[in-house]
């Protein structure tokens, strides 16, 4: 543990807390991470000049000079030694972690309800460095085995839910580029016979800028739900998924049609390719 780059002091009685340093270790192939479980009997924190109590409020972590970083702080250390930095990336900006550090905390202090929420058990517990040491050995206890053709369709369904993410992230800030102007003038084109009034672009770009906030929002929901689904192996997970496809995409491209704007066809086309059938096949693989 001396040579490790960081130590990180997680609660072992924790499900998703452990399976999380599983994962950690699992990746740290370089072996930067080390791990001390403070649920272990006989775990000790004088050394450390930390109260057990604020060890176990949030996640700790050592650095070789001896300085403590604690919550979010830790976690980004974290995942950036383990070669994982672009996972937290957002947490690089001092106003995103200053916001998600009230959230962290909650989530801290209720941890073990979470852990049920999210359908960890408590045999996803690891005692002390079995977390660390065993770090390339296998799968999580707490995980069931993925055949590869479903790690890759699951994959696919992160990759989905993260592009609607980034999309609905760039929508309000790219809504009034010069570059879009032809697309404004498309949707203007089934209003006015000439060219439309400066107030009704400016129109349009606000509601272009409140449907890339809904999308941001939509995309969280869909990164819950494909990890749910990936967790539990329920398919009315799925289902639910599908449903919500099913339902937005028909009337949006029947709305499209009806403006004549090709490209909206053209996208909720797209989405409805690259989304149904791996979301139909986990659906009957998941067959809970």
């Amino acid at each position: 543990m001396g040579s490790s780059e960081l130590v990180l002091y997680f609660d072992g009685r924790c499900p998703l807390c452990a399976a999380e340093i599983r994962r950690l270790g699992a990746r740290d192939a370089r072996r930067r991470l080390a791990f001390v479980d403070i649920a272990e009997p006989g775990f000790d924190p004088a050394p450390l000049g930390v109260e057990l109590s604020a060890l176990n409020r949030e996640l700790h972590a050592r650095l070789p000079d001896g300085r403590m970083l604690t919550g979010v702080d830790s976690i980004l250390a974290a995942y950036t030694l383990a070669g994982g930095g672009w996972r937290v990336w957002p947490l690089r900006v001092p106003v995103v972690r200053r916001a998600l550090t009230p959230l962290y905390r909650r989530l801290a202090r209720d941890r073990h309800t979470v852990s049920r929420w999210l359908g960890y058990h408590a045999d996803a517990s690891c005692a002390g460095a079995a977390c660390g040491s065993d770090r390339a050995a296998g799968r999580s206890a707490d995980r069931p085995a993925h055949d590869r053709a479903r790690r890759l369709v699951v994959s696919w369904m992160f990759g989905a839910a993260i592009a609607h993410l980034l999309v609905g992230m760039a929508v309000p800030w790219v809504a009034g580029a010069p570059w879009l102007d032809g697309y404004h003038r498309v949707v203007e084109l089934h209003f006015w016979a000439g060219a439309a009034p400066e107030p009704a672009r400016a129109q349009q770009i606000w509601w272009m800028s409140l449907i890339g906030a809904t999308v941001q929002c939509a995309s969280v929901w869909m990164l819950a739900l494909v990890h749910l689904g990936n967790r539990l192996r329920r398919r009315e997970v799925w289902g639910w998924l599908l449903a919500g496809l099913l339902i937005w995409a028909p009337q949006d491209i029947l709305f499209s049609l009806e403006a004549r704007v090709w490209g909206h066809v053209a996208v909720d086309a797209a989405a409805l390719v690259a989304m149904v059938p791996p979301l139909v096949w986990l659906w009957r693989r998941d067959t809970v």
